[in-house]
């Protein structure tokens, strides 16, 4: 019915619907209730990662159709670009930052760090990888596949604005969010800042890591050495 391509859209609905009805508050909470916090958010990071792993593999099976070919500048963009993903990623869930997913307690509105560069650095993160992987890959399922986690990504940072207003109330949001951005450094010219602390200098030594980390594994996993892009 769908060409070969409906393992892929079946499980991208089900990867959809993953990062949409569980973090709904009321959903959320009857299954804290039920599992405990440290059980809830255990078990949904092991199913993400199940379906996200689902989802790649029917990104493999699909049927191999090429809307464009392979060219050396969007591979070079690529390697460029994911230390910044990764950056971000890391950065966003060592950093606390009540206006977005990850920890919330403890923020520190003197020293914002990576949330004075941009309100959500974990779905940046996202958007820069799926991003950057997108034109380095051209066959429908690929495009398909980094397309739609960059609007999932690039989507959920107003979704999540939306839900966090709600939550924090519109004088608590506006205190809170006041010097920040979804728009790269567009915060710090509204009296935001990025000062720092020694966590997030840590978050740069484990970005760095993890970036290592990524070249070693990338041809392993995908046959493609992520540094032939630097050249």
């Amino acid at each position: 019915m769908f060409g070969g391509f409906g393992g892929l859209i079946g499980s991208f609905l089900v990867f959809l619907l993953l990062h949409s009805i569980p973090p709904m508050r009321r959903v959320k909470q009857s299954l804290i209730n039920l599992l405990g916090k440290a059980g809830y958010y255990i078990l949904y990071s092991l199913v993400s990662t199940g379906v996200l792993i689902w989802l790649i593999h029917e990104v493999w099976a699909a049927p191999y159709v090429e809307l464009w070919p392979y060219e050396p500048w969007a591979a070079r963009a690529t390697a460029h670009i994911m230390p910044f993903s990764i950056l971000f990623f890391v950065m966003g869930f060592l950093r606390p930052n009540p206006l977005s997913i990850g920890p919330g307690n403890g923020f520190d509105k003197t020293r914002m760090g990576v949330v004075g560069i941009v309100r959500h650095p974990i779905l940046w993160g996202f958007a820069l990888w799926a991003g950057a992987h997108l034109f380095a890959n051209g066959s429908l399922a690929e495009v398909l596949f980094f397309a739609g986690l960059l609007l999932l990504s690039v989507g959920g940072m107003f979704i999540v604005d939306r839900r966090k207003r709600r939550l924090l109330g519109e004088e608590s949001w506006n205190a809170i969010s006041s010097g920040t951005s979804n728009i790269p450094f567009m915060g710090l010219l509204k009296g935001g800042n990025c000062r720092p602390t020694l966590k997030d200098l840590f978050g740069v030594i484990l970005a760095i890591l993890s970036f290592g980390l990524v070249l070693w594994l990338h041809p392993i996993l995908f046959n493609v050495s992520p540094l032939s892009g630097f050249l």
